[in-house]
């Protein structure tokens, strides 16, 4: 099956179609952040960081498209939001779609280590201590976005991470323009 999807993508790359997508989502993407940077900025608020470029964003909506045949979103999801959501995003790759067992047991085991080294409290605790340390990231976000991290959640999300990264600017905005 390998063989096939890898096929597929190279009719898909070849075909010229994934360049012409890329291209409009990457252009009409970059044109409305750069209209909400510019509305933030007339309103005094700052909710969007630096802008990719239309050609970065290009690359990735590709790289995205290219792993959703190739089952490889996870590694995307690595090389593009794990850098921007946790501290040291390499060690997190363990834990990416863990089992609720597994992830019990992990805990578990974290709180053992902290236990023996001098460190009270019950498991949750102690594993909030220890994600905060070492991903610098709270345990709720860790298990929302990297424990019971979801493939097709997480696609959407890249996909559509600047559409609503300009519906909250606009939001705060609207929110601003109204106080």
């Amino acid at each position: 099956m390998g063989g096939m999807k890898q096929r597929m993508m190279n009719q898909l790359l070849d075909s010229g179609m994934t360049e012409n997508l890329t291209s409009v989502l990457a252009r009409a993407e970059h044109e409305l952040l750069t209209t909400a940077k510019r509305m933030e900025e007339a309103h005094g608020t700052e909710t969007l960081g630096d802008l990719p470029t239309v050609e970065e964003r290009q690359a990735a909506l590709k790289r995205l498209i290219e792993a959703l045949v190739t089952d490889s979103v996870d590694e995307v999801w690595i090389e593009q939001v794990a850098p921007a959501l946790l501290d040291d995003p390499e060690k997190a790759e363990s834990y990416l779609a863990m089992d609720d067992d597994e992830w019990a047991d992990q805990i578990e085991r974290w709180a053992e280590f902290y236990r023996e080294n001098g460190a009270e409290g019950n498991d949750r605790v102690l594993a909030e201590h220890h994600v905060k340390r070492t991903f610098g990231v709270d345990l709720e976000t860790f298990e929302d976005r990297v424990v019971n991290w979801e493939r097709g959640e997480e696609a959407e999300r890249i996909f559509a991470g600047n559409f609503r990264a300009v519906r909250r600017s606009m939001e705060e905005v609207t929110e601003e323009a109204e106080a």
